[in-house]
């Protein structure tokens, strides 16, 4: 299979030359066999616990409360634009840093230059975004985060298959799961309690990230991919290689599980301030949000990290991510036909339950499909796309059914609908039990 590379400007230094397919693969190629240590585990959760950090508050609390102060009367319409948009942009920039970072030989190794790069282009866009006057600036810097952020989100995803031995991939995905939830849970406090005000935060957030992926590249070492293993660079091979891996039915399965099992997730932590602020009525909907989060990872905590250790263990993957399908099926369902409070928290602790037990398999189901080392990013960003893709698809789908509807019962049943689905679409995946 032809390889190609990025020309040289690109981060870091790429391999340029042929080298016969029949050659022993170098190190840096071939699959882990040393499990990582705890403190390595824990670098990877605090990294990617500042990502989501900047992230999901931006995107739960920021940006629409940024919205509405600038046009209430079109802030469901411009959140679902400005959403669909940034969207767009975070599968380009992950496809590119996964494709492209398998190809880099820096003497930082293949994934931390991207890491680095994308840590400071995002912290840039969260003060362009601090300092945005206006609807068109707050697009553009929302545009920009996605696509940045998702330089470090591909990269990081890479060292789980680059290092990380199949018997410990369970443990440690849930390690890197937890980020999303409890990056989500301290910047939702940081925003509500600390700064309650969208200057502020966006500037801290930026800083913390900055300092975190600093530290991330200075302790995290990677083996260096040497000059001469890839081939010269070619646009339409490169292009080409992106379709290389749907030959695999077990690879096309598992995005597409994938997509409709967070489709369900992202309802609800993309519009949980306007359900609870015009279903709910909840009085205080910022700090709802921040006590619907707590609670569910509260429960989540508890249940990725004993799912991760079972998974491992029994050296199996789909029973948790197809029983998650199921959970968070359960919890919009409960927010569609009962819009009040205390049963709002009934479905937080049962979204912390689901998406618990998904996080503890999903990733090491994806890593166990990949079909070459070779290509880990590339092909891991494409799954990655299934964090994205609901993130244009959500918007969309929340515009037709509450411009046409205007009902939030209905809008939570299809995600409960489309949860389901991708469990039974998992269920089919035959070479990973």
């Amino acid at each position: 299979m032809s390889e190609s590379v990025l020309p040289s400007s690109a981060p870091g230094k790429i391999a340029s030359t042929v080298t016969p397919e029949d050659t022993e693969l170098p190190a840096v190629l071939r699959a882990p066999t040393r499990l990582k240590p705890l403190s390595w585990q824990l670098a990877l959760s605090l990294v990617n616990l500042a990502v989501w950090m900047c992230t999901i508050p931006l995107f739960q609390i920021l940006l629409p409360n940024q919205i509405a102060a600038l046009d209430a009367a079109n802030k469901v319409a411009l959140l679902a634009g400005i959403s669909l948009a940034g969207g767009i942009t975070a599968i380009l920039g992950n496809l590119l840093a996964g494709a492209l970072s398998d190809r880099t030989t820096s003497r930082l190794g293949r994934r931390r230059p991207w890491i680095i790069a994308g840590a400071l282009l995002s912290a840039a866009s969260l003060v362009l975004l601090g300092l945005a006057p206006g609807i068109p600036v707050v697009a553009i810097g929302v545009i920009l985060f996605q696509f940045c952020i998702n330089l470090d989100i591909a990269s990081l995803a890479a060292l789980v298959p680059d290092q990380v031995p199949v018997r410990q991939r369970a443990t440690v995905s849930a390690f890197a799961g937890l980020a999303l939830p409890l990056g989500s849970v301290l910047g939702l406090v940081l925003i509500a309690q600390a700064f309650n005000v969208c200057r502020t935060s966006y500037f801290v957030l930026a800083g913390i990230l900055v300092v975190i992926v600093t530290f991330f590249v200075l302790v995290i070492r990677e083996a260096v991919l040497p000059k001469g293993i890839m081939s010269a660079f070619d646009l339409k091979a490169f292009l080409a290689s992106f379709a290389h891996p749907f030959r695999s039915r077990d690879f096309t399965l598992t995005l597409v599980g994938r997509i409709l099992v967070i489709f369900g997730y992202y309802t609800v932590v993309g519009y949980l301030l306007y359900y609870l602020q015009d279903a709910v009525h909840y009085p205080q909907a910022t700090q709802g949000v921040a006590i619907f989060q707590v609670l569910s990872t509260g429960v989540l905590i508890v249940v990725t990290i004993t799912s991760g250790i079972i998974s491992d263990r029994l050296q199996r993957r789909k029973p948790f991510v197809i029983s998650a399908s199921g959970i968070l099926a359960l919890a919009l369902v409960i927010l569609a036909f009962f819009p009040v409070w205390p049963l709002v928290l009934v479905a937080a602790a049962i979204v912390g339950i689901g998406f618990g037990v998904f996080l503890s398999g999903d990733l090491a189901l994806q890593t166990q499909v990949l079909p070459a080392q070779r290509d880990n990013g590339k092909d891991l960003s494409i799954l990655n796309t299934a964090n994205l893709l609901p993130q244009i698809l959500v918007p969309i789908v929340v515009g037709i059914v509450l411009a046409v509807l205007h009902s939030y019962p209905a809008l939570f049943l299809i995600a409960a609908i489309a949860s389901s689905i991708g469990g039974a679409v998992i269920f089919l995946v035959k070479s990973v039990r």
